[in-house]
């Protein structure tokens, strides 16, 4: 395997992370849209570009900004675009985003009150339909009420991972929702003991009902006890596996709070196209071997070879919490015992000599160049310097595999 780094998009002033991802707007033409976040601190963003290329991302257009955060009374109101997807049978675009208004811009007020909307395409990005939230179907079902389990002001659920396109035609939108307890309150047992969070997994099923219409579904809520991952399951990543009727997917756990517990990604299946899920079990080699990560971001991506491969941070060690957030890594599933291949394991980046132990390498974009094949992925490289200086340009990396 090689890999080519690179910068892609330069921080624009000390202080700021640059964040981005590029995505295919078309089936049969090389036109792809560029995304792109300004970020100053954690889980806020600034401001979101965009940009167009019609030549397989070789040269962009202008940047045109098209969001960025206001006031509103108490709430600072962000938004966090993406990700884009390509329903590759309808040659259509769903363009999600979530609005994430914050108490006096306090991220934790935020867990109450994000909403999902989604944008159709049916140019190739030329031009959206209007913003629409994401509501399931039923009458029960409503702007406050969007889906089961999560009523606005009490709770919300997240964008997790990359919507795919199953094989009952069905578009497939992993999420995670903000649970609560029996009082109605939000529920988070290791609060106290440095847990951030504690949500749950879900998934969206679309049908499309016209050109510019979609109708979503959610499925069984997957949960995970406390005791076994202290944040519960989150940023879930799905694909299906070569059989065509299994759909695996990988959750981000956490032992924040119990450095106790191991450090796990947690995974589960489903026969039924993400209706119902197995009970969780760790993710582990294929060999049976104990496979340690961080609390972190993981994506899978099926590539044109017919492999199905898995992006993360693996540690040699038991992470604490959220760290250490390097290596990144590129592995090849075993689909047939449904684990990581050891000997597939390889770095795509890792911390250097002289670089701060805070170093992240989390949060990015992946996708398969179509004229190459190679797999590209995009991040901000965070904190190589120390934790506080949020200065971070948008990196590209380039993977030649070996066949």
């Amino acid at each position: 395997m090689k890999v080519k780094r690179e910068v892609w998009i330069e921080s624009p002033r000390k202080g700021v992370a640059v964040s981005g991802s590029a995505y295919y707007c078309l089936v049969d033409k090389p036109r792809m849209m560029q995304l792109y976040t300004y970020s100053s601190s954690s889980d806020r963003a600034d401001a979101t570009y965009r940009r167009f290329s019609d030549d397989n991302g070789r040269s962009w257009s202008k940047p045109e900004l098209i969001h960025t955060y206001y006031k509103k009374g108490d709430y600072v109101i962000r938004h966090h675009v993406g990700p884009l997807f390509l329903d590759p049978e309808e040659n259509r675009l769903l363009l999600l985003h979530l609005e994430n208004p914050l108490r006096r811009d306090n991220v934790e007020s935020g867990f109450r009150a994000r909403r999902i909307f989604c944008q159709v395409s049916n140019d190739g990005g030329e031009t959206f339909t209007p913003a629409r939230p994401i509501v399931e179907k039923g009458k029960e079902f409503s702007f406050e009420h969007p889906l089961k389990g999560v009523f606005i002001g009490k709770n919300s659920a997240s964008i997790g991972g990359m919507p795919i396109k199953t094989s009952l035609h069905e578009v497939l939108l992993p999420l995670y929702m903000f649970v609560l307890d029996d009082k109605g309150e939000l529920y988070n047992p290791y609060r106290k003991k440095g847990a951030y969070t504690f949500t749950y997994a879900v998934f969206l099923l679309g049908k499309w009902l016209s050109d510019s219409e979609i109708e979503w579904e959610s499925s069984q809520i997957v949960k995970i006890d406390p005791s076994t991952s202290t944040r519960g399951l989150t940023e879930p990543t799905v694909a299906e596996l070569d059989d065509r009727r299994t759909l695996l997917c990988i959750c981000r756990g956490s032992n924040s709070g119990a450095p106790h517990l191991p450090g796990y990604k947690w995974m589960t299946l489903s026969k039924d196209g993400g209706r119902t899920w197995s009970e969780v079990k760790p993710l582990r080699y294929s060999d049976g071997g104990e496979l340690y990560s961080p609390s972190s971001l993981s994506r899978l991506i099926r590539h044109s070879n017919g492999r199905l491969y898995w992006i993360a941070n693996i540690t040699s060690h038991n992470p604490k919490g959220n760290s250490p957030r390097y290596p990144l890594v590129i592995a090849e599933i075993d689909e047939k015992e449904v684990g990581v291949k050891r000997d597939s394991v390889r770095v795509i980046d890792t911390r250097r000599r002289g670089e701060s132990e805070f170093l992240q390498l989390s949060n990015f974009g992946v996708y398969e160049d179509r004229e190459t094949n190679e797999i590209v992925v995009t991040l901000a490289r965070l904190f190589p310097k120390g934790p506080k200086d949020w200065t971070a340009p948008c990196v590209k990396y380039t993977i030649t595999l070996n066949d």
